[in-house]
């Protein structure tokens, strides 16, 4: 498997993460086991807080991989895994990583700067695509 696709998979584990322990633990939290179980219509939104951030968090996510996940499957089909490809790939998961951190212990002036950091990545893939080394 390419680094790309590792990659990909990797980007799609940290969604799973926020959405199935992050963001369960954080609406548990505020609202009980109890909470959960029943029809959650009586949840704010948007929610307050730590389960606020963590929407977000998850949203920007989500709203990124629009981007990331077709150049990694690009990369796939037309066979290119180079310096620039693999590079902003692991680039782009490794900002994605320090964002969710961030922006879930509310840090905004670094979270920017990671979400930054992440949009280089997919510009190194995109021109890993036409300019292979």
């Amino acid at each position: 498997m390419t680094a790309e696709l590792t990659m990909m998979l990797a980007a799609l584990f940290l969604l799973a993460v926020l959405t199935n322990v992050v963001q369960m633990s954080a609406l548990v939290a505020g609202h009980g086991v109890g909470g959960m179980l029943r029809s959650r219509a009586d949840i704010p939104v948007p929610k307050p807080g730590f389960a606020g951030r963590t929407d977000r968090a998850i949203d920007n996510l989500k709203e990124n991989l629009f981007f990331f996940l077709p150049l990694c499957l690009l990369t796939a089909i037309l066979g290119i895994s180079n310096g620039w490809t693999a590079g902003g790939a692991q680039l782009f998961v490794a900002a994605r990583v320090a964002h969710a951190v961030l922006y879930l212990i509310g840090v905004p002036g670094l979270r920017s700067a990671a979400f930054g950091v992440g949009t280089a990545g997919l510009v190194l893939m995109v021109i890993g695509l036409f300019i292979p080394i």
